[in-house]
């Protein structure tokens, strides 16, 4: 059952004494960005984009890396050890990921800077808290684009879509959010910074002799991936992304080099907090097409979807609209300036469209992609 906020009850739930002494003890610790145990920003910060509710403790905002080391640092002390810390991007999960009983760690607030934009090289760094337009708005100019495409992309953040391994439209050709991260800096429980990007043999060796937490955790993956491998490839279902669990079976890349990022891609932030980010980058493609088929049902349209994906004509993306969403739209005031694409066709009604799109720098390339699509299509009567 889903758990519900009772707004007659919720306000007046006092904050559990141990969460009070954590939030004293991280102001006294020097934490600069907000700390709020109010019922607003609880309330605010109770949900997201999924069906789920969980009223926080508190929500704290920090401003820097500092703050996010100050938090570790204290939340990996004995007397804090049963403290619950979250963190939050633009909470647009819809699974509740980002929903919690205990602190949110709020990283959209002030961690929202891009940093580094390489043009020649291709590669950005930025900070957890940036939103995908954000990012892409900045890169426009430069004729680059971060490619994972999210319907939610006005509002998500690179933090959260490395802590989902985020796909979405054009995923086919563009891959996941993991296929375009190069290096991550997270903060472990501890306050000590892991710098994860493909390791060569002798780096491999110096980051397992390091002391402390670091050492343990690149041996410990290395360990997992070398005894484990054959385990893994039996249990773990070959899956797209990793929702369910670690992605361990990527922990060393096709060339042998350990990476963590596999495994911090799609965790949830439940290994550390996400500090900054560096990217691949991808050229903006010249020209695009848009081609729209049209079905009596949802179903047709659904089942026809992966089928038309395997083209030759190789489209870069479809997407299947049901009825229910074609109506909505239909009863918008922006519908007039779409209508036109989507005639209606004597008297079967659209009851689902698959929108195929089509991306080249060569218009006559395009061109011929999408005619020798079309042909198929024109051609096939299943």
């Amino acid at each position: 059952m889903i758990a519900s906020l009772d707004s007659r009850t919720a306000p007046f739930e006092r904050l559990g004494t141990h969460y009070v002494r954590f939030l004293e003890a991280l102001r006294a610790r020097g934490f600069e960005g907000e700390i709020a145990p109010d019922y607003a920003n609880r309330t605010v910060l109770a949900t997201d984009n999924s069906i789920y509710q969980r009223l926080p403790q508190a929500a704290v905002f920090p401003k820097h890396a500092d703050d996010l080391e100050r938090l570790a640092i204290l939340a990996a002390e004995l007397p804090h050890r049963d403290i619950v810390l979250t963190p939050r991007g633009g909470g647009t999960g819809t699974n509740g990921q980002s929903l919690t009983d205990g602190i949110v760690v709020d990283v959209s607030r002030h961690m929202n800077q891009i940093l580094e934009i390489d043009v020649e090289a291709r590669r950005v760094r930025v900070q957890a808290g940036v939103v995908k337009d954000q990012l892409n708005a900045a890169l426009k100019p430069h004729g680059l684009f971060f490619a994972p495409e999210l319907s939610t992309s006005n509002r998500a953040t690179i933090g959260g879509m490395i802590s989902t391994d985020a796909s979405g439209q054009g995923s086919c050709e563009y891959g996941k959010t993991r296929d375009h991260v190069l290096e991550l800096d997270t903060v472990l429980l501890g306050g000590q910074h892991l710098h994860s990007r493909p390791l060569s043999a002798d780096e491999e060796q110096q980051a397992v002799a390091q002391s402390g937490s670091l050492g343990r955790v690149h041996s410990t993956a290395a360990e997992i991936i070398d005894q484990q491998r054959d385990l893994i490839g039996a249990k773990f279902p070959p899956l797209n992304r990793c929702l369910t669990g670690y992605d361990l079976a990527h922990l060393r890349e096709a060339q042998g080099q350990l990476n963590l990022n596999s495994l911090l891609c799609g965790s949830e932030g439940s290994l550390g907090f996400l500090n900054e980010a560096v990217l691949n980058v991808l050229p903006i493609p010249k020209h695009a097409t848009l081609v729209n088929v049209r079905y009596p049902g949802f179903m047709d349209a659904l089942r026809d979807a992966k089928a038309l994906m395997a083209s030759s004509a190789r489209p870069t993306s479809i997407e299947t609209v049901d009825d229910t969403v074609l109506q909505l739209a239909m009863e918008d005031f922006v519908w007039d300036s779409v209508a036109e694409f989507f005639p209606a066709t004597g008297s079967t009604p659209i009851r689902g469209i698959n929108l195929i799109e089509f991306n080249d720098d060569d218009p006559e390339r395009l061109a011929e992609r999408v005619q020798a699509f079309t042909d198929h299509l024109s051609q096939d009567a299943t």
